[in-house]
């Protein structure tokens, strides 16, 4: 990448919120009251609350409060588990998945101006609008925990990373940040939704599942490529450019230094 900028209203042109973003951040809720009504009620209210149709006893309010907690979870594995394939969907033939420095390759001034695919737009927007969403929804709707500050502090984080990362345009990189986190909650969500239907067996085979992929993905994927990729492969590229460089090359090869029979010399910067 190179020191040539965006304008200033260039660049608050693309800062801004986009309309699919506000869109999505009003479509979930409703999307979510319709599924809290009617799917997500008839699959828990058998699984959580006890069998009280043989009494006229009325149902705890401890049981109506696991059944809440029982449908927050099945949301939120239904949404994880739909940006987890909608993420796979729109990378698994782009370069950046598999070789971190076509997150910046096209990359030549800030704001990125390289091109990014209509379905990881559409994503982008769905993640800005889902965390948008989610703050309300943590203090009027979902059941209030232990850790209600701290998520609090987790989306109010988490929307400004996706905002910013957005307004220069780093929606590559943002990608595969989505799918190593959202990918595990998957297994977290439904580990929570076993425990609350009182199916303890599951809930530990979920649970160490959501381990196993939490330090594969968080633990070790995430700093030694992603991080990695983030601290050191700009500048990198930035150097092949200047330099004139194929910067697809591992080794950011000058194309002059390729025989005739396409074999590579050696060659550094």
């Amino acid at each position: 990448m190179v020191s040539t900028s965006y304008t200033l209203t260039e660049f608050l042109g693309r800062s801004s919120i986009p309309w699919p973003a506000l869109a999505f951040a009003f479509a979930v809720p409703v999307a979510r009251w319709v599924l809290d009504a009617t799917i997500f009620q008839a699959v828990g209210a058998p699984l959580v609350l006890p069998n009280t149709k043989k009494t006229d006893q009325p149902v705890a309010e401890d049981d109506l409060q696991t059944l809440k907690k029982f449908k927050e979870s099945f949301f939120k594995l239904t949404v994880y588990l739909t940006f987890t394939i909608w993420a796979i969907s729109v990378s698994y033939k782009e370069k950046f998945l598999t070789d971190t420095k076509y997150y910046w390759l096209g990359c030549t001034k800030l704001p990125c101006d390289f091109f990014v695919s209509q379905g990881l737009y559409l994503l982008y927007c769905a993640e800005m609008g889902y965390y948008m969403q989610g703050i309300p929804s943590l203090i009027f709707w979902e059941h209030r925990r232990k850790d209600f500050w701290e998520q609090i502090a987790h989306h109010v984080v988490t929307l400004f990373l996706i905002i910013y990362s957005y307004s220069v345009n780093f929606m590559k990189v943002g990608c595969a940040v989505f799918l190593v986190h959202d990918v595990n909650d998957i297994f977290m969500e439904a580990a929570k939704m076993a425990r609350y239907a009182g199916k303890q067996t599951l809930c530990t085979v979920l649970f160490v599942t959501f381990m196993l992929t939490w330090f594969a993905s968080r633990i070790y994927y995430l700093p030694a490529y992603i991080i990695r990729s983030c601290l050191t492969e700009p500048i990198t590229v930035s150097l092949c450019i200047a330099r004139s460089l194929d910067c697809s090359s591992p080794r950011c090869t000058p194309p002059d230094t390729l025989t005739p029979e396409g074999s590579e010399q050696d060659a550094s910067l």
